[in-house]
C-alpha cells in the first residue's frame, strides 16, 4: 500500500503498457493556479524513465515545458539512449492529447560509487532557528501545491513572499513534505521548483512558470527539512534566470539547479 501522496501521484499514477511507454494520470494534488507544478511533472517523469535503466540514482536531468499539461491522462514514452556500466542516459516525453508537453534528458548513475576528490563545497545559508522563522507562502485553495508542503522562512523573507518585497532577489528557507514523506532524489525536482521565486522578493507576484529547469543531483539526502538557497541575477522582459541550491538536515549538498521562467505580472 502506498503510504504517501507523492508516492500515489507517481509512482501509483503509471502503468506500464510496454516498449517504455506508460499511461499516467497527472494529479490535481499539485497544482500552482489550477496548472500541475513543472517538479511535479518532471517527478513523474523520473519515475517512469528510472524503471528503464539499471542505475539506482539520476545524477543530471534537464527538462523543457514545451506545452501546457493538465491534470487528467497522459502518456509518457522513455527511450534508452545510451545503457553502460557506469552511466545511462534515457530520453523522456509526456505527452498528453497528442501533443508533448514536456521533454526531457536523464543521465543516470551510482552515486555510492562515486570516489575523488572534494571541495570546496558552498556550505548551507546561515538561517535562524525553525521556531525563530515564518511558515512561508498562505495561499490556500488555488494552490494545491502548496498544501503539500511546510515551509520556513527568515522573518523579512516571509514577508516578501507575503507581499513585503525586500528589493533583493533572493530567498531561503527550509522546506519538506506536510504528510512526513522523507525526501529522496526522485522528489528533489518539486523542492527545485516549489520553493517562493526569488523575485516575488522584488514585488513581482503570481504565476512565474518555469521554460527549461535543469537539476543536477549530488547526495542522496538524509530525512528531515532540506535548506533552500535561491537566487535571480537578470530579469529582463519578464524573463528570469534562477539558481537553487538544496541541502539536507546533515548539511550535505542535495542538488543545484537552474531555470529560466517568466514573471506573467508587472
Amino acid at each position: 500500500m502506498i503510504e504517501y501522496l507523492f508516492d500515489a501521484d507517481t509512482q501509483e499514477a503509471l502503468t506500464p503498457v510496454g516498449h517504455g511507454e506508460w499511461n499516467a494520470r497527472v494529479s490535481p494534488m499539485w497544482n500552482i493556479d489550477g496548472v500541475p507544478n513543472g517538479g511535479y511533472l518532471m517527478a513523474l517523469c523520473l519515475v517512469a524513465a528510472g524503471q528503464e535503466v539499471s542505475h539506482p540514482d539520476p545524477l543530471s536531468m534537464t527538462s523543457h515545458f514545451v506545452g501546457p499539461t493538465k491534470p487528467g491522462e497522459a502518456t509518457v514514452a522513455s527511450r534508452v539512449i545510451k545503457r553502460g556500466r557506469s552511466l545511462s542516459v534515457t530520453a523522456v516525453e509526456l505527452v498528453q492529447n497528442s501533443r508533448v508537453t514536456v521533454t526531457s534528458l536523464i543521465t543516470w548513475g551510482d552515486l555510492s560509487a562515486l570516489s575523488g576528490p572534494s571541495g570546496p563545497l558552498r556550505p548551507p545559508p546561515i538561517l535562524p532557528e525553525n521556531s525563530e522563522m515564518q511558515g512561508g507562502p498562505q495561499e490556500r485553495g488555488a494552490s494545491t501545491f502548496i498544501e503539500r508542503f511546510d515551509f520556513l522562512m527568515p522573518s523579512d523573507m516571509a514577508m516578501g513572499a507575503a507581499g513585503r518585497p525586500t528589493g533583493r532577489a533572493e530567498a531561503r528557507g527550509r522546506m519538506r513534505f506536510e504528510d512526513g514523506r522523507p525526501p529522496d532524489l526522485m522528489s528533489v525536482p518539486v523542492f527545485a521548483d516549489g520553493f517562493p521565486p526569488a523575485v516575488f522578493q522584488l514585488g513581482h507576484y503570481g504565476w512565474a512558470p518555469t521554460l527549461e529547469l535543469t537539476i543536477h543531483f549530488r547526495t542522496r539526502p538524509h530525512p528531515g527539512w532540506l535548506t533552500i538557497d535561491l537566487a535571480s541575477s537578470h530579469l529582463l522582459e519578464g524573463a528570469f534566470e534562477e539558481d537553487c541550491y538544496i541541502w539536507d538536515s546533515q548539511d550535505n549538498l542535495v542538488a543545484m539547479s537552474r531555470q529560466m521562467g517568466r514573471t506573467l505580472v508587472g
